[in-house]
């Protein structure tokens, strides 16, 4: 059976970043062999010379839609215009595997890129990972599973180290059982809302769990295998600083994912290694969480971690084109 093509499948409804805008690209990079999804996009910045931090860029799309390049995830390819460099991922989706198939394929590009790291100009001590959603999802697993083989398969791709230095994530999942829960208890309401519109396998409009689909069983039926799959399981003291941010009328997914998370955190690691944004009243996939002002917040949050708090390549904001954008748009 011939595999999905993501960005083939996904192109015509997700249009995708114009790569022609970049100062120096790398594309279509191959982090494992076994699909033709699994490979990466690097954009590099105008400034500096290298060896650069990098951010690490998985989309969301429910598992199950989206590609690398999708316009989706714009926003959170902006530092390439403060100094950064930008890699963004392309992971199976549910349709070619399941769970963790794409927990695997995000730890196996971040072990291509540590392994080339010096051929690729990038610093291999400067990873940050950030995701939307679903990508969200697989940014906190990565930041809280580390090394921890028994979360990874070391014969997809390169052997190297899968630890990242810092992870932001955008109104995500950190528990199963109760978003399959949720889903089920605000079924009508996103029903009648079209909450779920473009978001969900479906537009959220019936019955089929995501999760469901996305694993192979239901999580409220297996608990003790749902726990495995939730990042909220897996924070220990060595859990990376985190930026978490979320809308509070999200009918996606439930905001208290991203408040318990956080709670999670201070509790294991201390108050200072996780930031928690609530955005009120803002919906999944918030354009006031992806405007410039809370990008520059994003940005400041990698900054202090990555320069000290004093890059020295900090401007203005650029903008990212899309395809058929005007430049000056």
């Amino acid at each position: 059976m011939a595999v999905m093509n993501n960005r083939e499948t996904f192109l015509k409804t997700e249009p995708e970043m114009d790569i022609t805008q970049f100062a120096k690209t790398e594309l279509d990079l191959a982090y494992a062999d076994e699909s033709p999804n699994q490979i990466l996009d690097i954009f590099y910045p105008e400034d500096g010379e290298g060896p650069y931090p990098l951010v690490i860029v998985f989309h969301g799309g429910a598992f199950a839609a989206g590609h690398k390049r999708t316009h989706y995830i714009k926003s959170m390819c902006l530092p390439v215009t403060q100094g950064y460099a930008v890699a963004t991922v392309e992971y199976r989706l549910l349709q070619e595997a399941k769970w963790p198939a794409q927990l695997i394929d995000g730890k196996a590009a971040i072990r291509y890129l540590r392994a080339n790291a010096e051929k690729l100009n990038l610093d291999p001590d400067r990873f940050a990972v950030w995701g939307n959603s679903a990508g969200g999802t697989v940014t906190q697993l990565l930041a809280v599973t580390a090394d921890e083989e028994d979360m990874d398969d070391l014969n997809v791709g390169v052997k190297a180290s899968s630890k990242i230095d810092c992870a932001i994530a955008w109104y995500t999942i950190s528990e199963l059982c109760s978003a399959e829960q949720f889903g089920t208890d605000i079924y009508e309401v996103r029903k009648q809302t079209g909450a779920g519109k473009g978001m969900m396998p479906g537009d959220g409009e019936s019955n089929d769990s995501m999760f469901t689909m996305l694993l192979g069983y239901n999580p409220l039926y297996y608990p003790e295998r749902t726990s495995k799959v939730s990042p909220i399981s897996h924070v220990k003291e060595s859990c990376p600083p985190m930026l978490i941010q979320h809308g509070t009328n999200d009918l996606v997914i439930d905001y208290h994912q991203s408040v318990y998370m956080a709670e999670k955190v201070k509790a294991v690691c201390g108050e200072d290694r996780v930031e928690l944004d609530l955005f009120e009243n803002e919906p999944h996939g918030s354009q006031v969480i992806k405007a410039d002002q809370n990008i520059e917040k994003c940005i400041d949050f990698l900054d202090k971690h990555f320069y000290e708090g004093k890059n020295p390549y900090r401007k203005p904001l650029g903008k990212i084109r899309i395809v058929g954008e005007n430049e000056d748009k």
